[in-house]
């Protein structure tokens, strides 16, 4: 089974050990590719799962509870007003509905900082942004936990249709995540090195993220689509 995995470090525990057919892809095309059948099931924005109606499998996913690190608004050095990268949907519709931020699109962030005021960078480049002590605005994990006091979603696990092929691959990303934390320092030491990031931010990073979805996980997703806005939520019926 084919399964879209987002091209940032955040997807790495669910698919470092998982035996899994993998489509990378970023955070917009990610969604387009389970709905056109590139792909039968992967991860995409919850924004384009509410939006495209592609069914949830609320075992799976890419959020935090509290501060994130790889989602932030930084303090630019600029003129302008906020800019925002073009691959952010969630951080940049949460800004905007909690905090009444409005954002043009750029596609470097490392540029926008010298031309904005702030800019909202998202993924591996707010690593490094936090790695080389860029100052930054407002976490958006650690704003949604303030102001909302639940986990915010980032990325959900969307399945085209649930059978025993289905099954089989949320179970071995489950089981990746599981040996990842029973011991995350080969995977934390490589990402670090790829990244050209300091180890310890990685740690915390890795640290801060989660990726099983427990009780309650369900209808927290649908309360987030509900209080960003977005249509509600199909979910798979596994048989």
């Amino acid at each position: 089974m084919r399964v879209v995995r987002i091209r940032y470090v955040h997807s790495e525990p669910l698919f470092w050990r998982a035996r899994v057919e993998v489509v990378e892809a970023g955070n917009i095309e990610a969604a387009s590719y389970v709905a056109d059948g590139v792909a039968e099931m992967g991860f995409v924005p919850i924004t384009l799962a509410a939006e495209l109606g592609l069914p949830v499998v609320p075992r799976l996913a890419i959020y935090s509870v509290g501060p994130i690190i790889s989602a932030r608004l930084f303090r630019g050095r600029g003129p302008g007003g906020y800019c925002a990268v073009s691959d952010t949907t969630v951080s940049a519709l949460v800004l905007r509905r909690l905090l009444g931020y409005s954002f043009t699109r750029v596609e470097d962030p490392w540029r926008a900082l010298e031309e904005c005021g702030g800019v909202l960078a998202v993924g591996d480049e707010a690593l490094k942004m936090a790695d080389r002590g860029v100052p930054h605005i407002v976490d958006v994990g650690e704003l949604w936990w303030s102001r909302v006091g639940s986990p915010l979603f980032f990325a959900v696990l969307v399945a085209r249709r649930w059978g025993p092929e289905a099954e089989a691959a949320v179970a071995e990303m489950e089981n990746s995540v599981a040996a990842f934390y029973e011991n995350p320092a080969p995977l934390v030491e490589a990402v670090a090195r790829r990244l050209g990031v300091r180890k310890e931010l990685v740690e915390e990073y890795f640290m801060r993220s989660r990726y099983l979805v427990g009780p309650g996980g369900r209808e927290a997703m649908a309360r987030e689509a509900e209080l960003l806005g977005l249509p509600p939520l199909r979910f798979v019926e596994a048989p």
